[in-house]
């Protein structure tokens, strides 16, 4: 079953996710709702707490449509300064030029805390960059301008207020 996608600037948005140490039911079960989830929104990768879980882990979209989980990542590398479009399903409707990086070398685990290494460009390592940076408590509009942030922060927190009515009234 799918979970609601949390709104940004929420907490569990703005702060650090903490380690998986169980790699057991919860985390499947957690996996599949995150998938839902990332489906019904049509995205290419959503982190746990993003559907309200503080846990390091995530799902990221490859470019041929298939997603793998990666769990406690940590980006090793960095190369190749890159500008790239970039929205979120925590900041919906909105798209802006951030900073990234064109390569990336991940390390993480999988849901059997398997560990990988990964290196990869263009559209993966973005998805990597965006997500990683969601389990560190970030958003890519912490990426943009001050003056860009704020006129965001005022429309989803008018996003927040009406989504919060329609929960009410349909309750």
């Amino acid at each position: 079953m799918a979970r609601d996608i949390v709104i940004w600037p929420h907490k569990v948005l703005t702060s650090s996710t903490k380690p998986v140490t169980d790699f057991g039911p919860p985390l499947e079960k957690l996996l599949e709702q995150m998938a839902e989830s990332m489906k019904e929104a049509e995205g290419i990768g959503i982190a746990a707490n993003q559907v309200g879980e503080p846990l390091r882990v995530a799902l990221v979209g490859r470019e041929d449509g298939t997603f793998f989980e990666i769990v406690n990542p940590q980006i090793l590398e960095k190369k190749e300064p890159v500008t790239m479009e970039e929205g979120c399903l925590s900041v919906p409707s909105e798209w802006e030029k951030c900073p990234r990086f064109q390569k990336v070398k991940v390390r993480y685990q999988d849901k059997s805390a398997e560990w990988h290494e990964l290196e990869a460009e263009g559209r993966l390592a973005h998805v990597l960059q965006h997500e990683i940076d969601h389990l560190d408590g970030h958003v890519f509009v912490d990426h943009l301008s001050s003056l860009k942030r704020t006129l965001i922060l005022d429309r989803m927190k008018k996003l927040q207020k009406v989504k919060a009515r329609q929960k009410g009234s349909s309750g």
